[in-house]
């Protein structure tokens, strides 16, 4: 349920539970009266009740608010108890409140943006909402397309081929091709593309604008710079964290480099504001949470770089077991691992970026994708699917009755959004 609604909802209760509230103004009314009558001397003229009216009032005056006070606990325990049913319960039901036919080919990939969804192949890219309403769409042809989404801007790119295309929820923002075929490709919230290109023994890092008006480039080698494993470029456009892996004296080795592209990296020789060197780890996903927080997943833990200008390492953690699987979103980073304890598969361990672990738990799910997304950590196979808090509990678990291509969710209350081959499913958990 969004705020927009728990504040409705709040305005709701109030007015229903205005009849709580202590006629203060009236009783004092009552009583003033009383009193007056008591004080006039005029008995003769007004019939009063036998006993002590003052405490008669007050009396009633009590009995009064015992009863409120009684319903207000009653109300209250009967929210609380429905609160705390919601947040605890696991919920193993589900009801499809709507369905919505979708025919799209095999292979369609889906990317939630905002309010409305991206879904991409290799004939082409549309934008929908989120009951599948089509808002446009885009043709191409393309081998193996690839994708990076940063806020509402969104880079498709042929993977061993050169076509770009850079769109937002308007539609298309920029089109190029590149000369030499493409490894991976990133955008930022402006639109700016960073592209790792390939050449023989040679790599390229190019960045460009939309329109494929080029900003910088910096060439590589195995020999001097490592092989690009991964990169990711900050929201603004500005900074580029690029994770090499190469050998020195043959000894495995990550070296973390962040280009500056701003004024701060003009003076520094090829942009390079910072790096870091990792002996004997493998690091093959870097990935930013804000302009200057970034964090390097290693085969065996993560590192948490921040600043503005230079990142540097401000945190790590190390592991000591195999990682199974790794998710995370813009305030966690999670882990699964294989679980010492027969009756669960797994152990999962969420974490901060500044490397406090949050919560510990051991599960048991069949999935092929995990993500977070809004809070929730959505995990997934074709067949069934699996939603846990951000503290890791375990929240809804259930069959599914068609084949799952994907799941969202959108921070309604219950609900969810299921993709399956031919529909969007609405369901709410029971």
């Amino acid at each position: 349920m969004d705020k927009e609604k728990w504040i409705r909802n709040f305005r709701q209760m109030k007015e229903q539970l205005s009849f709580l509230r202590l006629n203060e103004e009236d009783d004092e009314d009552e009583l003033e009266i009383e009193e007056k009558a008591l004080s006039s001397g005029n008995e003769n003229k007004i019939d009063l009740p036998e006993g002590n009216l003052k405490e008669k009032l007050e009396k009633n005056r009590r009995k009064r608010f015992r009863v409120r006070l009684i319903i207000l606990v009653l109300i209250v325990g009967v929210l609380g108890s429905f609160i705390l049913y919601n947040k605890l319960h696991t919920f193993t039901d589900y009801i499809i409140t709507e369905s919505i036919e979708n025919k799209v080919s095999s292979g369609t990939r889906y990317e939630a943006v905002g309010k409305v969804i991206y879904r991409y192949n290799s004939d082409g890219v549309s934008c929908v909402s989120r009951s599948n309403e089509l808002k446009w769409s885009i043709t191409y042809n393309m081998q193996a397309p690839i994708a990076d989404v940063c806020g509402e801007v969104m880079v498709i790119a042929e993977q061993q081929g050169t076509q770009v295309y850079v769109i937002d929820t308007q539609g298309q923002v920029g089109h190029f091709e590149t000369l030499l075929p493409i490894l991976k490709v990133r955008v930022s919230k402006q639109g700016v593309v960073a592209v790792v290109l390939e050449d023989d023994n040679v790599t390229w890092i190019n960045l460009y604008k939309s329109d494929g008006t080029a900003i910088a480039s910096d060439k590589t080698t195995v020999a001097e710079s490592g092989y690009p494993l991964d990169m990711d470029l900050s929201p603004d456009g500005q900074k580029l964290a690029v994770s090499y892996l190469g050998i020195d004296q043959g000894i495995m080795k990550t070296d973390i480099v962040f280009y500056h592209f701003g004024s701060v990296g003009e003076a520094k020789d090829n942009y390079v504001v910072s790096s870091e060197t990792f002996t004997e780890q493998v690091m093959p996903e870097i990935y930013f949470t804000g302009n200057s927080c970034a964090v390097a997943v290693a085969d065996n833990g993560f590192v948490v770089f921040k600043g503005n200008s230079a990142p540097k390492k401000s945190s790590a953690v190390t592991f000591d077991e195999e990682i199974i699987s790794c998710f995370h979103d813009d305030d966690r980073i999670g882990f699964l691992f294989t679980n010492a304890e027969e009756e669960y598969e797994y152990r999962m361990e969420l974490y901060n970026y500044n490397g406090k672990r949050k919560a510990k738990r051991s599960v048991n799910a069949d999935f092929d994708e995990i993500r977070m997304q809004d809070g929730q950590i959505l995990m997934f196979s074709e067949k069934e699917c699996h939603v846990f808090t951000a503290a890791g509990r375990k929240r809804f678990e259930s069959p599914y009755e068609k084949s799952i291509q994907d799941i969202f969710y959108f921070s309604g209350f219950r609900k969810y959004l299921v993709i399956t081959e031919d529909s969007f499913d609405w369901i709410r958990i029971s």
